[in-house]
């Protein structure tokens, strides 16, 4: 499948992504795309709240979409900002976000998605994934399109 297209079904099916992110911790996050830029909003039980952070870039490595956010820039998204967030998350998902055990939620609501093949990192180690190898055409089309 074309990556640009599953990009564009990831951010328009409004799932949440769930990330093995090693020592058994598990983090789900969800693309979103305003009018100006990509955003990932990103919950896990080890975090007190859930942050917001810009895109930086995403590769395409051994046809997994590997998704880059501004790890130095996280915003803390705060329970009072529903209206900021809410062209991307419904009322629901948004109580769910700010409760313990929000991971296990998620998957009992059916906010995750099944598609495979998509990871979230910090930008910070954006150079070692382009050292390794890359999809550099597929990468570069899809940053190009929105703008990374």
């Amino acid at each position: 499948m074309d990556m640009e297209i599953k990009i564009d079904e990831l951010i328009s099916n409004g799932k949440w992504i769930k990330n093995d992110i090693g020592m058994g911790r598990v983090q789900c996050s969800k693309m979103v795309k305003d009018a100006k830029e990509l955003l990932i909003l990103i919950v896990s039980d080890t975090l007190d709240t859930p942050i917001c952070s810009m895109v930086e870039k995403i590769l395409v490595v051994s046809n997994e979409i590997i998704i880059f956010y501004d790890g130095q820039y996280v915003q803390k998204v705060e329970k009072s900002e529903y209206e900021r967030y809410k062209q991307f998350l419904d009322h629901e998902e948004w109580k769910i976000i700010f409760n313990k055990g929000v991971i296990k939620e998620l998957i009992k609501n059916k906010m995750i998605s099944e598609d495979q093949g998509f990871y979230v990192e910090m930008h910070e180690t954006l150079e070692q994934y382009m050292k390794n190898g890359y999809d550099k055409k597929s990468s570069d089309t899809i940053c190009n399109k929105y703008h990374l």
